[in-house]
């Protein structure tokens, strides 16, 4: 990780009681279901998250891999009329209250790889996903709490400041204006940020390092045609 420092949880842990690090079995099998959660740090009970139901692609020691199907319902976040936080106000996402909505994933589908004892993602994203050919648009690396598992779910709290790596390597941080709201507002505090900054230089580290989160295989991995969406459960909250 380029000798960086990295805390694999800089924010409040939002698993479940009895979840267990990513990386240790029981582990699922290629093409079963499993649901992505995110959830604010201080979650509690009944408050608003985003679900993601996704195929395993490969869960072991090393880490989880998953597929996020275009068209898939998702559970999110939204304000309360309804809207999407994110297109609220940037001066007050943070501070209207959050309702669960259920939108569906508009993008072609997303391969998300979520390495043992790390804060943060790689997504993988392509422009055209279409015959065999695919093309490959680049990676968007999602800086979280690393995750803890609880059955067929993982579990995570986004740290909003996120790094973008196109498919030629060239590399940008997303939304340092939407970090600096969020400590405006409460969301996290400056500490917290100050550790998600040194997050991001982990990762673009990791990028240029090799790490088998970036590697082709991941680029030139398809899903088994037989795959279908998995349907997103109307889990207790």
């Amino acid at each position: 990780m380029s000798g960086q420092t990295v805390d694999p949880r800089p924010t409040a842990t939002t698993a479940p009681d009895g979840a267990r690090d990513l990386g240790i079995a029981p582990f699922l099998s290629p093409g079963g279901q499993i649901d992505w959660h995110y959830r604010k740090p201080g979650w509690q009970t009944g408050d608003a998250s985003n679900i993601a139901p996704m195929r395993v692609v490969r869960d072991d020691e090393r880490g989880l891999v998953a597929w996020l199907a275009a068209g898939s319902l998702l559970e999110g976040m939204g304000a309360p009329d309804g809207q999407r936080i994110r297109t609220v106000a940037l001066d007050q996402r943070w501070l209207v209250e959050r309702t669960r909505i259920v939108e569906e994933w508009w993008g072609n589908g997303v391969l998300r790889i979520a390495p043992t004892g790390t804060p943060w993602s790689v997504w993988l994203f392509w422009s055209d996903a279409t015959g065999t050919d695919w093309v490959f648009d680049g990676w968007y690396v999602n800086l979280e709490n690393a995750h803890q598992r609880t059955g067929s779910a993982t579990h995570s709290s986004d740290h909003v400041l996120d790094v973008e790596i196109d498919a030629s390597g060239e590399v940008r941080l997303k939304d340092e204006d939407e970090l600096e709201a969020a400590i405006e507002q409460g969301r996290i505090s400056a500490d917290e940020a100050e550790q998600i900054t040194r997050h991001a230089d982990a990762a673009i580290g990791a990028f240029h390092g090799g790490h088998w989160a970036f590697a082709q295989e991941w680029v030139d991995w398809r899903p088994d045609p037989a795959w279908t969406i998995p349907q997103l459960s109307d889990l207790p909250r």
